[in-house]
């Protein structure tokens, strides 16, 4: 965040309309290669709430650009070749996206911003990149993180805006009991669901944070201590809501509080976490010995030169040529060869596991259409069973056909505290005395509600896999979309109660046994990687 260049001279030069045709044809071009993941960035900006703020950010990074006009002008310089190493890559990276997992669509925009980066260096030299590389760069915003990420963040992000916002409670003086994230105020209960992990407020409030810092002419360290307070002014402030409706349910009932939470969930919010953030500036202004904050609060005053040679038309026109031809193959290719390229193996319906087991009995649990929607698998069992020797257990797999763009699992440690469980201990363990089974790693996992304990283990079984950790899953789905073609899979949870008073070891011996007799059937519902070439469903 640079806030001058040093001054030289202007160009002699003006840009006639030859260049500039040849960058609105490399404009379309673009446009054509790059469509699937420019069109999945509304898709995803329409959808979620969270990332609505997202139309607007192209057209903050494009006043970034006009603001520096002059500058980019006079910054123009000789075309560096060194960009096409950008280009090459961009270009590489769209078609892995497109012929591997065709909508991990967060690789191709990545690429996208890669691909104007490097085009400034190769069109308008080291100048030109110099000059306009953060109004690039800010468009890192507009990027939605993938849904997993999402998941995660929110699951903490409930967690950190429960813990705080109960703290605020107790400070008004009001008796609640946190139970994983749900308040209990004793007559009401409040559930701090996934729409109040305070997401919807971070993503738009770090992108205005961003352009905060880049506002405020002051020392980097300051710039970057007010980017960086957009996160615990987020946290807090989603908190404070939270302690508000928990007061105003404690003083009126659910139903005056649900008119003021949807009331506070919207700008007021996100106001009071804008003054904040002017409160920061304003504290960092102080701190360095200025009064105004209107007059640190402006666009900086850029001013370029060329770096390593004067610009050339003759010579941005090969490079442009050449980068219109790379770009063009690029985006013919995968819109040629790009459809329908991952397979799916054939395997049975997992509603047959029950009658794998003749002794077992099931107890199917019925599912509406809105946990279904939540869910999002391709087939899926939900079923209480009791073994012979009649120990209770609850057994959850859900399938993917392909794990497409937001068509994943919903991690476990995300949904537990949704019923009011605590996770009071969580480890990722090995198995040691699974007879026929190489050893894998699952995770194991304590709950306790008001003295009701239970134990859970899970992991995910795809394509000769058994994974416990949801980000070395996702690496194996990039090697094996490459590898197999394949992205399915599964994800197995295993449940079972701890009696009060029960020593947990006595739950672990008998989950550990069912998790043991369970192995042997899963590879007719979860076909592994070693399956015969006809053995695909066709489309």
């Amino acid at each position: 965040m640079s806030q001058s260049i040093d001054a030289a001279p202007k160009a002699s030069f003006q840009i006639d309309r030859g260049p500039m045709i040849v960058l609105g044809a490399i404009a379309a071009v673009i446009v054509f290669a790059y469509f699937n993941g420019i069109a999945n960035l509304f898709k995803r900006w329409g959808e979620q709430q969270e990332l609505s703020h997202g139309y607007f950010l192209p057209l903050i990074s494009a006043w970034m650009l006009w603001e520096r006009k002059d500058a980019l002008k006079a910054s123009l310089s000789k075309p560096d070749a060194i960009g096409f190493a950008g280009i090459i890559a961009a270009s590489i990276i769209l078609i892995l996206s497109e012929m591997t997992v065709t909508t991990l669509m967060i690789f191709q925009q990545l690429a996208l911003i890669l691909l104007c980066a490097s085009l400034a260096l190769a069109l308008g030299g080291r100048g030109l990149l110099r000059v306009s590389i953060i109004p690039i760069a800010f468009l890192l915003f507009m990027v939605p993180p993938p849904y997993w990420v999402i998941t995660v963040l929110s699951w903490n992000f409930q967690f950190w805006s429960s813990e705080l916002g109960v703290w605020m409670v107790e400070l008004m003086g009001i008796p609640v009991f946190l139970s994983g994230n749900v308040i209990d105020l004793g007559d009401y209960q409040l559930q701090v669901a996934e729409a109040c992990s305070g997401l919807r407020y971070l993503f738009p409030f770090l992108s205005l944070g961003f352009l905060a810092a880049y506002l405020f002419q002051a020392p980097l360290w300051q710039r970057a201590i007010v980017f960086l307070s957009t996160i615990p002014i987020t946290i807090f402030m989603n908190s404070f809501r939270i302690a508000v409706t928990a007061a105003l349910v404690q003083a009126y009932g659910t139903s005056h509080a649900e008119g003021a939470l949807h009331f506070f969930e919207g700008w007021v919010v996100f106001v009071l976490c804008m003054a904040l953030l002017f409160v920061v500036i304003w504290v960092m202004a102080r701190a360095s010995g200025k009064k105004s904050i209107g007059a640190l609060l402006s666009a900086p005053e850029i001013k370029g030169r060329p770096i390593g040679g004067l610009w050339s038309e003759p010579t941005f026109q090969r490079h442009a040529i050449a980068a219109l031809a790379v770009i063009a193959a690029s985006g013919a290719f995968v819109h040629i060869f790009g459809d329908d390229n991952l397979r799916v193996p054939q395997r049975a319906d997992l509603d047959g596991i029950k009658t794998e087991f003749p002794g077992w009995t099931f107890r199917e649990k019925e599912i509406n259409s809105e946990v279904a929607d939540v869910i999002g698998a391709d087939d899926y069992i939900v079923t209480d069973f009791r073994t012979p020797d009649g120990n209770l257990f609850n057994l959850y797999i859900a399938y993917l056909d392909m794990q497409r763009e937001g068509h994943s699992w919903h991690s476990p440690r995300q949904c537990i505290p949704g019923g009011g469980w605590q996770i009071t201990n969580h480890d990722i363990v090995e198995t040691t005395n699974i007879e026929g089974v190489a050893p894998f790693k699952y995770n194991r996992i304590v709950i306790e509600n008001r003295g009701n304990r239970q134990l859970v283990y899970y992991w995910y079984d795809q394509r000769s896999r058994k994974i416990a950790n949801e980000f070395v899953m996702k690496g194996f789905l990039l090697l094996d979309a490459i590898r197999l073609r394949r992205t399915d899979g599964a994800m197995i949870r295993l449940i079972t109660p701890v009696g009060r008073g029960e020593a947990i070891e006595v739950a672990e011996a008998r989950l550990q046994k069912v998790m043991g007799d369970i192995q042997p059937v899963l590879p007719t519902y979860i076909p592994p990687a070693d399956i015969p070439k006809d053995a695909y469903v066709d489309f």
